[in-house]
């Protein structure tokens, strides 16, 4: 396998429980211009298997997927990254027990769609936040990474009373 910018070392990773399970770690970068803050550190994505393809630009994560970085981590079963030319991330498409964990927040769906452009991920099919006691699904959750602000589309809240 060839690498990029967007997959900077490939590696198993023997550390872990399964040999076959692969590592990838690389520097986000922006693949145009952009109006978003690079992000702090390398993300780092490791899944059971991986298939690239060097020429469409797209990277297939499969099984017992996660991307880290500093503040931040998104686990799935799948995960499909399509990135730039010059390797910078264009959009990850997450399917499969998605998950994000951010500072004490976690979101859960069916499937989430990472959009570099617009900075912000999109969650659906059952998608629910929960924070310290309180609940809240709907139909769609549009979660802006930049500015930590969610809007969630056919809202319900629960809260617990204390």
């Amino acid at each position: 396998m060839i690498c990029t910018p967007a997959i900077a070392a490939v590696q198993n990773t023997s550390a872990q429980s399964n040999p076959n399970r692969k590592n990838i770690q690389g520097k986000a970068k922006t693949g145009g211009k952009s109006k978003i803050p690079a992000r702090k550190g390398p993300i780092v994505i490791t899944s059971d298997t991986l298939s690239a393809d060097q020429n469409a630009h797209i990277a297939v994560f499969d099984g017992r997927v996660s991307a880290k970085n500093d503040d931040m981590e998104l686990f799935a079963d799948k995960m499909t990254v399509h990135y730039f030319e010059n390797g910078g991330v264009d959009t990850i498409d997450a399917e499969g027990n998605v998950k994000l964990i951010k500072e004490g927040r976690v979101v859960t769906a069916g499937k989430a769609h990472y959009e570099k452009a617009n900075d912000r991920i999109l969650f659906t099919e059952n998608p629910k936040i929960a924070q310290a006691s309180s609940v809240v699904t709907g139909s769609l959750i549009t979660y802006y990474v930049s500015t930590d602000k969610m809007d969630v589309k056919d809202s319900k809240v629960f809260i617990e009373s204390k």
